[in-house]
C-alpha cells in the first residue's frame, strides 16, 4: 500500500474508533510532521479545533511530544506517559499520552493519543483545583507580581525539599542560583509585558539542603475576571536525572571514539618501545661499566622508556577495558590489602570501615584494584598537608532509578566503596569533566587515571561518581553490582 493511502486508511480507522469518547489522536511521520490530527487532539491542547487540517510538526502543538516520538522509535512496545502542559491560554493540563508505531518503510508512522486527565478528575470527583494540582507529577506554583510564592503543590515541595509552609511567601529569587536569578526575572518581566507564556530550559535551582537541580520552568499569567493581571503560575519539571543520562551518553560516545584511537596508538607504541628497550639492553651489555656517564644516559633512557610502557598499558586499559577476567569474590580482603599497601607510609591518618557480611561481587580483582589505588593516590595528592582519608565499604540497595548521592543508578544491589579526603576539592566548573580523557587539574598528570577508572567501572556495569566542595575535600563513590 502506498504511503499516502496508508495515512488516509489509518486516519479513517482511528477517527471512527475514538472520536466519540473524546480521545485526541495525532498521526505523524518519523520526523514529527503531522499527517492527521482530530478535533479532540486540538481541543485538548488548547488550539482551534476547526483547524483540523493542521500541517505543522507535532512539537508545535506541545514540545513534550518530541520526547514521546523519540521514546517510541527506540521501543518495540507502545509508550505511555503522563505529563503536564501549559496552554497558550495559561491553563494547566495534565495529559495521559500513549504512542505506538504502525506500518513500515515509507508508510511508517507514530500514532499518538491523549486524554485530558484534568477534565476527567474534575468531572468524576468534583475535587477542587488545589486537590487536582497536588496530584500532578510535575511541580505547580503560583506567585504574586513581586515573585512571592502563593500556591505550591506536593511535587514542588518534593523537588525543592521545602515544606509548603516554608515555600509560601518565599521569593522565587531565593530558589535560583545567582547566575540564573536575573535571567529568570527578565523572563517573568517579558511574560508580564507581552502576556505570552514562556518556557525556560536547563535552569539551576537550589534545594533547601543546598543541592543543585536542573529544571524546566514554564511561566504564564494569572488574570482576574476583568482581565487585570494578578500574578504568575507555571509548571516546574526536575530534569536533573535526564541531564545526567544525556551526559553519560555523551561521555560514553566520547570514550568509545577516543578509545579506538588510544588502542591503535598503544599497539604501535608498544612495538616501538619493545625495540627501544631491547636495543638499550644490548647497549648496556656492550658499554664499559667504567664509562659511567654513558651508562647513566642509557639508564635514564631505560627509565623513560619504562614510563612510556606504563603509559601505553594505561591507554590499552582505557581503550579495551583490559579484557577483564571476572571471578566471584568477597572484596573485603582485597580492599584491606590495597589500603594497607598504598597508605602504609602515608604521613596522615586513614580510617577503613568494612561492614559485616559484604555481598560478593563478580569482578576483575586487578582492575578494580587499579581504580581503588588511583583514587587513594589522588586523595593523598589533593591534600597540601596530610589529612584524614576515610574508606568505607558497605552494601547498598537501589530500589528505583533515582538520585543516590546525586547520581543515577539502575535498580539493584551493589557493594559501595566510598573514599573521602580533606583536600582542596574540585572546582565546580571542572567536576562534570573530571572523568573525561586527558582532562586534569594537575600540572604533572596524564589525565588518564580517572578516565581509565571510569572505563573499568562501566565495563563492570557499575558506577563511579564524585562529590566535592572547594576547600573541604572530595568523596569518590564506586558502585559494583552484586554477583548473581
Amino acid at each position: 500500500m502506498a504511503a499516502e493511502e496508508s495515512w488516509g486508511t489509518w486516519a479513517s480507522l482511528v477517527e471512527t474508533a475514538v472520536e466519540m469518547d473524546g480521545t485526541g489522536v495525532c498521526i505523524c511521520d518519523m520526523e514529527g510532521a503531522v499527517r492527521y490530527v482530530n478535533r479532540a487532539f486540538l481541543r485538548i491542547l488548547g488550539h482551534d479545533e476547526t483547524a483540523a487540517l493542521f500541517s505543522g510538526k507535532i512539537t508545535d502543538l506541545a514540545g513534550e511530544f518530541g520526547e514521546m516520538l523519540a521514546a517510541v522509535q527506540n521501543s518495540r512496545d507502545a509508550v505511555r506517559k503522563t505529563f503536564t502542559v501549559t496552554l497558550k491560554s495559561s491553563a494547566i493540563r495534565q495529559l495521559l499520552c500513549s504512542a505506538s508505531l504502525q506500518g513500515n518503510g515509507d508508510a511508517r508512522a507514530a500514532v499518538i493519543m491523549v486524554r485530558n486527565l484534568t477534565a476527567e478528575m474534575m468531572g468524576n470527583s468534583g475535587d477542587t483545583w488545589h486537590a487536582i494540582i497536588d496530584n500532578l507529577e510535575d511541580g505547580y506554583y503560583e506567585c504574586d507580581l513581586r515573585g512571592n510564592f502563593t500556591v505550591v503543590n506536593n511535587a514542588m515541595c518534593r523537588i525543592s525539599e521545602y515544606d509548603q509552609d516554608e515555600f509560601i511567601g518565599m521569593n522565587f529569587s531565593k530558589w535560583f542560583t545567582g547566575e540564573y536569578s536575573d535571567a529568570v526575572y527578565q523572563r517573568y518581566n517579558e511574560v508580564f509585558k507581552t502576556g505570552k507564556p514562556a518556557r525556560l530550559l536547563n535552569f539551576t535551582a537550589v534545594t533547601k539542603s543546598g543541592r543543585k537541580k536542573k529544571i524546566e520552568l514554564s511561566i504564564a499569567l494569572i488574570r482576574e475576571a476583568d482581565g487585570k493581571i494578578k500574578g504568575f503560575r507555571g509548571i516546574v519539571r526536575d530534569i536533573t536525572d535526564k541531564n545526567k543520562m544525556e551526559m553519560e551518553l555523551l561521555r560514553a560516545r566520547k570514550l568509545e571514539a577516543i578509545g579506538i584511537l588510544a588502542g591503535g596508538i598503544a599497539h604501535d607504541y608498544n612495538n616501538v618501545l619493545t625495540a627501544i628497550l631491547g636495543n638499550i639492553s644490548l647497549a648496556k651489555m656492550e658499554v664499559n661499566p667504567e664509562n659511567r656517564s654513558l651508562m647513566e644516559v642509557l639508564n635514564d633512557a631505560e627509565v623513560a622508556s619504562l614510563k612510556a610502557v606504563e603509559l601505553t598499558r594505561r591507554l590499552s586499559t582505557f581503550a579495551r577495558g583490559g579484557k577483564p577476567e571476572r571471578r566471584i569474590i568477597d572484596y573485603s580482603e582485597s580492599l584491606k590489602s590495597i589500603v594497607d599497601s598504598v597508605l602504609r607510609n602515608y604521613a596522615g591518618r586513614h580510617e577503613l570501615v568494612i561492614k559485616d557480611r559484604l555481598w560478593e561481587v563478580e569482578v576483575d580483582e586487578f582492575q578494580i584494584g587499579q581504580v581503588v589505588t588511583y583514587i587513594l593516590h589522588n586523595a593523598m595528592e589533593s591534600m597540601p598537608v596530610p589529612g584524614l582519608i576515610r574508606i568505607t565499604a558497605d552494601n547498598a540497595v537501589v530500589e528505583k532509578e533515582a538520585s543516590h548521592h546525586e547520581i543515577s543508578l539502575q535498580p539493584g544491589n551493589y557493594v559501595r566503596i566510598s573514599i573521602s579526603d580533606e583536600g582542596v576539592g574540585i572546582p565546580a566548573e571542572s567536576i562534570q569533566n573530571i572523568f573525561d580523557p586527558y582532562f586534569t587539574t594537575k600540572e604533572m598528570a596524564s589525565g588518564l587515571g580517572l578516565a581509565t577508572s571510569y572505563a573499568i567501572i562501566k565495563r563492570h556495569h557499575g558506577y563511579i561518581d564524585v562529590q566535592s566542595m572547594e576547600g573541604k575535600g572530595s568523596t569518590f563513590y564506586v558502585y559494583l553490582p552484586v554477583a548473581h
